[in-house]
């Protein structure tokens, strides 16, 4: 069964109607709060929109730095492997593992992530810094 909207198309009608219908008639002292509220609803129809592909290229990323043996013994599901082997990097960039050859792929890697971050939280940035 294809329901249409989808949940994604459902926040963006109703961020809309927020900030063109709603906010105007908004008290000064509630205003800011309101403006979060829109792009909260915005940032969550980026991630439905985005689904897992930004969580599966970190994962081959990592996959990549680490190889499949690493990989496959991390968790279960994408995100939990994702979550599990961020750590590990973060521990292995703390213990000076991924200086020397490994530098240039932890470097693409944290700029990927950072990327794919502000894709759904921020991608105003990222069309002004002239990334994306």
């Amino acid at each position: 069964m294809n329901n249409e909207p989808d949940g994604a198309e459902l926040l963006r009608v109703a961020q809309k109607v927020l900030r063109e219908h709603l906010l105007p008639g908004v008290a000064k002292q509630q205003r800011y709060e309101a403006l979060m509220v829109a792009n909260a609803m915005a940032i969550a129809a980026r991630e439905l929109e985005a689904g897992d592909a930004g969580l599966r290229e970190e994962l081959r990323m990592l996959t990549e730095l680490y190889g499949d043996t690493v990989v496959s013994q991390s968790g279960t599901s994408v995100k939990e492997k994702v979550a599990r082997l961020n750590k590990r990097l973060a521990k292995d960039i703390r213990a000076g593992v991924m200086d020397g050859a490994c530098a240039q792929g932890v470097r693409a890697l944290l700029k990927a992530q950072v990327i794919g971050r502000l894709r759904v939280s921020n991608p105003k940035y990222l069309k002004a810094a002239g990334i994306e």
